[in-house]
């Protein structure tokens, strides 16, 4: 699809970015905002000091995006998900939805929870989602989402799917 609401793939984590740790003992919760403050700073680092505030209704938003983006690259679109109809329809039907009167600004989704290098990296996408996560000034509520994969054949290779998404 292409025009203005053409969804970024979804990134996979590379072979120097760990996946979930099981000795890890933060709580989701702790992650989740350790995710946003780590936006927040590479945010100030691009001399963007709008503060972003975790929201409870773009993390249920953002979980949405977190299941699309591992049906995705689980195959449910097919073998290339950004030329599925009912991929883009998916993703329209979440992109689309206001959150407390606000349009979607940025959005990325990441197999693991998204560290500095991978959000610097959002920054220089070429795509329109992932660098408004880090450089547009409109937005001021983020979420971010975590869905388990929990299809046996795959969960070894992508055991979660994290979205960050800001309105």
């Amino acid at each position: 699809p292409s025009g203005p609401s053409a969804p970024d793939a979804p990134d996979t984590p590379g072979s120097s970015e760990t996946g979930k740790d099981p000795t890890d003992e933060k709580t989701e919760a702790q992650k989740k905002a350790a995710v946003v403050d780590t936006l927040n700073a590479v945010r100030k680092d691009y001399g963007n000091n709008t503060p972003l505030t975790m929201d409870a209704e773009v993390c249920a938003m953002a979980e949405k995006m977190a299941k699309l983006q591992l049906d995705s690259l689980l195959g449910v679109y097919g073998n290339d998900p950004m030329t599925s109809e009912q991929y883009t329809k998916d993703w329209n039907a979440i992109s689309k939805l206001p959150v407390k009167g606000k349009k979607l600004v940025g959005v990325g989704g990441y197999g693991a929870y998204p560290t500095e290098t991978v959000i610097r990296g959002w920054a220089k996408d070429t795509g329109k989602w992932k660098p408004a996560l880090v450089t547009s000034t409109e937005a001021t509520l983020v979420g971010v989402g975590v869905v388990q994969n929990t299809d046996p054949k795959t969960k070894d290779k992508y055991p979660i799917m994290v979205v960050v998404m800001t309105y």
